[in-house]
């Protein structure tokens, strides 16, 4: 048997057209490159930058950008399962370690948790806010990753996970509580009784302010901290609440508007002086409410025995006499001189008819009961309150006091009063003679005639209420003109005839 004996088979040959196909790519390419415009060199220019960006994004690509917080915590440069680990440990360590002591000067109310607000946060949408931090720069064509890549270089991003299910209702119970402690009204100030022997003769109850407690606002505070998990102490500040009537506004109503004083003469006898007191006795501790008139006679009484008053002199015409009462007319017009200077009105007044040791003539005022009087009336918004006393300055050495309180003047007003003389009156020339009936000093018709008053010029006299506010005169308003009459030389002739 004879077998033929063919060789094996061969592969087919390759054929050589790879290279054809490549050339015909490029020339493709080129044709295109051409029809658009481009050049060969544009190309790969192009293709370098975009191979450039590429580079420079690549490493942000399975991490977050730079520049990202998120509770505080920078999350750039970690995995996105990084931070999700970082930022939920720190949840869980935020909701179970913070704490807020509530205190008001040393005294804790309590001490706030979590668990006290019933405070959680919503993992959820934890989650979806850290995958839209991730996703910025991995989406997009390279230029706009590489956007998003240098925004992030430029101005970092904060964020915050936010609480869910925050429950208010044990916290306003807990606030409700302290703002019972802290919160109470005002008391208002007032005159608790006036006391006019004393230095200070006003009992005065001073106002107390109120406290509030505005709660909103300090709950406001607590969730804000709550939220950002920022533990401590935080001090309670209730605001003060002004009473309606303070204690200056009281003092304010009982200023003392002015002190009058006037000397007793060393010469005064002890019931003159007793006559000024027992005066005095009845004026002190007076009050005139706003509109009302004061007698000083309604006020004093009538100058008799049974009304305490004594005899003592006092003078008529120039010339001394006995009479009950006498030195009240001192009284009367201490009283007159702190009215006016009080800038009170003066609805009667009548001075005396010759000058008085104790004040310049003009700014005095005579008594006379049922006769002359001195009626003052309270012109302010508020009662006046007046006291009056028989002072001992120096040892056996007097002066007359009266004060009177009420209204405040106004901010640094004083009065004054400025008298002066604008005509004298000449002294007559002709003696004047009068009968001793009571043989005081002389006794029979052939003795001489005695003098008992010296002859003096008369003056008018004119009065100025002046107005002072801060040391400068604002105003002069005119008070009265009054005349010391003139005076001839007076003498005492006897009655009787003398026995042979």
């Amino acid at each position: 048997m004879n077998y033929q004996v063919y060789p094996p088979p061969q592969p087919p040959k390759k054929r050589k057209n790879g290279t054809l196909i490549i050339l015909l790519l490029a020339v493709f390419v080129l044709a295109a490159l051409a029809a658009a415009g481009v050049s060969l060199s544009s190309y790969i220019q192009e293709k370098n930058r975009q191979d450039a960006l590429a580079a420079e994004i690549a490493p942000y690509q399975q991490v977050f950008l730079p520049n990202q917080y998120v509770d505080g915590i920078s999350l750039g440069g970690m995995t996105a399962q990084q931070g999700i680990d970082a930022v939920v440990n720190q949840i869980k360590n935020r909701e179970n370690g913070w704490n807020l002591t509530l205190s008001y000067q040393n005294h804790v109310f309590y001490t706030l948790s979590y668990a006290d607000l019933e405070i959680s946060t919503d993992i959820a949408s934890v989650y979806s806010l850290l995958e839209q931090l991730y996703k910025k720069g991995k989406t997009g064509t390279l230029e706009e990753r590489k956007a998003a890549l240098d925004a992030a270089m430029a101005e970092p991003v904060y964020a915050y996970t936010t609480s869910s299910d925050l429950k208010e209702e044990r916290l306003d119970s807990i606030l409700s509580q302290i703002q019972a402690q802290l919160s109470y009204d005002p008391v208002d100030a007032y005159l608790v009784g006036f006391y006019p022997d004393q230095s200070d003769p006003f009992l005065i109850q001073g106002d107390i302010p109120g406290s509030a407690l505005d709660t909103e606002s300090l709950k406001n505070q607590i969730l804000t901290m709550a939220l950002s998990a920022q533990s401590g102490t935080l001090e309670v500040q209730p605001t003060a609440v002004p009473a309606n009537t303070t204690t200056a506004e009281i003092r304010s109503q009982v200023t003392l508007m002015h002190k009058a004083t006037t000397p007793v003469s060393s010469s005064s006898t002890a019931d003159r002086t007793d006559n000024i007191r027992t005066a005095f006795s009845r004026l002190n501790g007076q009050t005139v409410a706003p509109g009302k008139k004061l007698s000083f006679n309604s006020v004093t009484l009538d100058r008799t025995f049974k009304n305490g008053y004594k005899y003592a002199i006092e003078y008529e015409l120039g010339r001394e006499k006995l009479g009950i009462g006498g030195g009240v007319c001192q009284a009367s017009t201490t009283l007159y001189l702190a009215a006016l200077q009080s800038n009170l009105e003066i609805v009667s007044r009548i001075s005396h008819s010759d000058p008085v040791s104790y004040t310049t003539f003009g700014q005095d005022a005579t008594v006379v009961y049922g006769r002359h009087d001195l009626v003052l009336r309270n012109s302010s918004e508020g009662t006046i309150y007046i006291t009056a006393h028989v002072k001992e300055i120096k040892k056996n050495k007097y002066e007359c006091e009266v004060c009177i309180y009420g209204p405040s003047l106004g901010d640094g007003v004083s009065y004054s009063l400025r008298t002066e003389t604008v005509e004298i009156l000449p002294a007559p020339l002709d003696d004047t003679y009068e009968k001793d009936t009571d043989h005081t000093y002389v006794t029979y018709k052939d003795e001489e005639p005695y003098l008992v008053r010296k002859a003096r010029d008369g003056m008018i006299n004119e009065t100025y209420l002046q107005k002072w506010q801060n040391g400068e005169l604002v105003s002069e308003t005119f008070v009265s003109r009054d005349e010391c009459k003139a005076r001839a030389n007076l003498y005492l002739t006897g009655t009787l005839n003398r026995p042979e």
